[in-house]
């Protein structure tokens, strides 16, 4: 929803009494300067409360086409974030099959795994990733937007899930419980699926927690230069186009919140991958 005469409007300051959380709207004093006063005779109450009047409640304040970017970021982190797991599903799938492939089948097929991963991890991720979009007819169907985001993220990322698998996998083959399973007669697919690929779990939650964040920035970025989802649907790339000029930004620092939420994915994934010096065997490590 759009509100035209709020348009840049700064966040409203929350109050609380004893009937609750509210806010007092703002109201356009000067359209040309977009400066506006708080209307301190009225008040209004949360969206999820019961309001008093029919006002808009803008907790982090509107952007530049007047529509709430609290909204925006919320509703954008379902499709950023929905994109950044559905693709990094597909990348641990894919890597996960082919390297656990590779490192049994050996020969021919290890050897075409790889190095068709090699060529792919030498390459730019964000550079390709702009080139193949950009190669595709600019104006598609939102479904198809989707899909092929996330086919070009699982195409880029599996290559390092892939050659992660395929070690681990090697050096899993000779040990004994492995060895014991196919003494037992087990298939070597089997094998694969209930004990060399269980084995890489570890493994594989740190590649989920280094995908899902460059994910995110990767469809930031295309979302912002208009490659990505088209502005009608929020995504934090979308959401960010519009604070692109100098101007928004410091006139509007507010317009600015999916930057600050793509920055808390990426620190909240990098938190986790940090190892806890007191778990034991940490001083070991």
């Amino acid at each position: 929803q759009r509100f035209d005469d709020l348009l840049l409007a700064p966040p409203m300051r929350l109050h609380a009494d004893g009937g609750g959380l509210y806010t007092h709207p703002l109201r356009l004093v000067d359209r040309l300067e977009q400066r506006f006063d708080v209307d301190t005779n009225r008040r209004t109450g949360l969206p999820w409360t019961t309001p008093a009047d029919d006002a808009p409640v803008l907790l982090l304040g509107a952007d530049s086409f007047g529509r709430d970017v609290l909204s925006r970021t919320l509703h954008g982190a379902r499709t950023s974030l929905g994109l950044a797991l559905v693709a990094t599903l597909g990348a641990l799938v894919v890597g996960g099959l082919l390297g656990a492939w590779a490192g049994v089948a050996g020969g021919f097929v290890e050897r075409a795994v790889l190095r068709t991963g090699d060529v792919l991890i030498v390459l730019p991720l964000l550079y390709v990733v702009v080139a193949l979009r950009g190669a595709l007819p600019l104006v598609l169907p939102l479904s198809t937007v989707a899909v092929v985001l996330a086919g070009i993220f699982v195409a880029l990322g599996w290559p390092r899930v892939a050659r992660g698998v395929w070690a681990i996998v090697r050096a899993e083959a000779q040990e004994e419980y492995v060895l014991a399973a196919v003494a037992a007669g087990a298939s070597r697919w089997r094998v694969v699926i209930r004990h060399l690929l269980p084995a890489c779990a570890g493994y594989l939650a740190v590649q989920a927690a280094l995908l899902v964040p460059g994910f995110v920035l990767a469809e930031a970025t295309l979302s912002f230069v208009g490659l990505g989802f088209p502005d009608a649907v929020p995504s934090w790339g979308t959401a960010l186009s519009g604070a692109a000029s100098v101007g928004t930004m410091t006139r509007a620092p507010w317009t600015l919140a999916p930057a600050a939420a793509i920055f808390l994915v990426v620190l909240v994934t990098n938190v986790l991958l940090e190892p806890d010096d007191r778990a034991p065997g940490a001083a070991a490590r």
